[in-house]
């Protein structure tokens, strides 16, 4: 101990905490706080995972595939409670990205012009994080509906108790973040990649917003609102369909490039993309899951195909909606397979017989064509895709109808989408408004199933239409071809339909935030 005693390697200068009033003090600093709140949209909890998976499969469109899974307690299977651990990590996920962007917007407000490289960057940054904020709060309303609403950051348990808000409160909220980011945003064209919101990508959130609150349960008078927002991104003439590229149909090959990382910079069909990169064998780990939980079954260790879970299968209904003709049919749903003959994994067509059962994985994301090498199972670089410009088409068409009735407006919009997937063109003539009403839904479903929250979906257009669209799943009755609807009650397929109850359209509030957050009390029913 002597021999040491004079030795002053211990003796390192400490550094004190950053406050505050110590960051976002230039331009640089300020757009890495907010890659901070871009950061959280990643994780498993959000779109990395859970949000288009674990949370919205067990619907009409989207089911979890395992036979052996049937008695599983998970959120597919309508057997859960508030204890489940999916609705806690995604709770937590979305409410640490409303915290982080509460954090930044309240440092930024702070910040004179210079410090952030001026006025319209200042503008641009708090937009930006604002847009975020909206999104992370349309997700928890898709999902939960009321919750609390926290627009100060919270930085220990003394701020966290906080009652629920009603959805017209989030929603103004949500229309009030997204209209200050339609003036501070960039337009697309300036960002010129899709992993940033730009002015248009606030529009087109805005009209999706003013779109849900005009469904149940709030029945809002916003189909105008909603109907000028997406007309503001149609007439910006930034964004078009993604159209056929060397003999590959339009649609497809906008989901080959994106499972490719590949950015469409001329039609920007793919207006805002949740980023991720890598395999996860880096120091540091962007990768998510798209195309492998979602994606066709493979699970053989190989050089050439990704290991992909294939979890969940595309419905009979789903593919009933598609014409023979129409891309997207195939597409959405696999018609190829994976097969490993003595270790060797080689891809096969489905056959006709497997083709006849009318449902299969879900094939809308492609880990094949994942480029990274050596090839990472539970890590995809796939990016995920939050709003389209083909998304804007239809809500425009649905906005007019609910208006005016059929409008040339609506079909026009209606055709552009049908026709880029190979589908037949519809005409005026064809429709009444419930008429029209109808087929626009199942245009949603059949342009973007997998993508917009499906529960939302369905859920907005009222709480028995919820019920119906998914009992199909159970059904035993025939259709015209004399083919049954739903799946024999045996199948782990009709599991959803079996299980659901009234207290289904909701999920609970998680038994964590209730822990720390006796204000907040749980969702009707549960």
């Amino acid at each position: 101990m002597l021999a040491f005693a004079s030795c002053d390697f211990l003796e390192t200068e400490t550094y004190d905490y950053i406050g505050a009033e110590d960051i976002y003090q230039d331009e640089e600093s300020c757009m890495a706080g907010l890659a901070g709140v871009y950061d959280a949209l990643g994780a498993l909890g959000c779109y990395g995972q859970n949000l288009w998976a674990d949370l919205d499969a067990g619907t009409d469109i989207m089911v979890y595939n395992r036979a052996y899974g049937k008695d599983y307690i998970q959120l597919s299977n309508y057997n859960y409670n508030n204890t489940d651990n999916s609705l806690k990590t995604t709770w937590t996920a979305l409410y640490e990205g409303i915290n982080r962007a509460n954090d930044y917007i309240a440092t930024m407000e702070k910040r004179s012009a210079e410090a952030c490289g001026g006025a319209a960057r200042k503008a641009m940054f708090l937009g930006e994080a604002k847009a975020l904020r909206a999104l992370y709060y349309m997700n928890l309303v898709a999902f939960w509906g009321e919750v609390p609403l926290r627009l100060q950051p919270t930085y220990d348990l003394s701020s966290q108790l906080l009652a629920k808000a009603s959805q017209e409160e989030i929603y103004k909220q949500i229309v009030a973040d997204l209209e200050e980011a339609e003036t501070g945003c960039l337009s697309a064209r300036e960002l010129n990649a899709p992993g940033r919101i730009s002015t248009t990508t606030a529009q087109a959130l805005l009209a999706r917003a003013y779109l849900w609150q005009a469904g149940y349960p709030v029945h809002a008078a916003t189909w105008d609102k909603a109907l000028e927002y997406a007309r503001k991104v149609k007439q910006s003439g930034l964004h078009s369909l993604y159209p056929q590229q060397e003999g590959v149909n339009g649609y497809r090959a906008l989901f080959i490039n994106m499972c490719s990382n590949k950015y469409d910079l001329t039609a920007r069909e793919s207006m805002f993309e949740v980023e991720f990169y890598g395999n996860g064998q880096d120091q540091t780990n962007e990768a998510g899951r798209v195309g492998l939980y979602n994606g066709v079954t493979q699970q053989t260790a190989s050089d050439d195909y990704p290991y992909a879970y294939g979890l969940y299968d595309g419905t009979k209904y789903l593919f009933r909606l598609y014409e023979e003709e129409d891309a997207r049919r195939w597409w959405n749903i696999a018609d190829y397979k994976y097969v490993t003959t003595d270790g060797v994994v080689s891809e096969v067509a489905r056959t006709d017989a497997e083709k006849r059962q009318e449902d299969g994985n879900c094939a809308k994301w492609r880990a094949k064509y994942i480029p990274e090498r050596p090839l990472s199972r539970n890590n995809s670089s796939i990016n995920f895709p939050v709003m389209r410009y083909a998304d804007v088409l239809l809500m425009i068409a649905e906005c007019a109808n609910e208006l005016e009735g059929p409008t040339s407006e609506a079909i026009e919009a209606i055709n552009q989408v049908r026709m880029r997937a190979g589908a037949s063109a519809v005409s005026l003539a064809d429709f009444t408004q419930e008429s029209l009403r109808s087929f626009i839904r199942e245009e949603r479903t059949r342009e973007l199933c997998y993508e917009v929250p499906r529960r939302m979906e369905l859920r907005r257009h009222g709480k028995e239409y919820f019920k119906e669209q998914l009992f199909l799943l159970k059904s035993q009755l025939l259709n015209e071809q004399n083919k049954q609807i739903g799946y024999d009650l045996e199948s782990v397929k009709a599991v959803p339909a079996i299980n659901f109850a009234d207290k289904h359209v909701y999920f609970p509030i998680p038994q964590a935030e209730l822990n720390v957050n006796t204000l907040c009390i749980q969702t009707e029913g549960w």
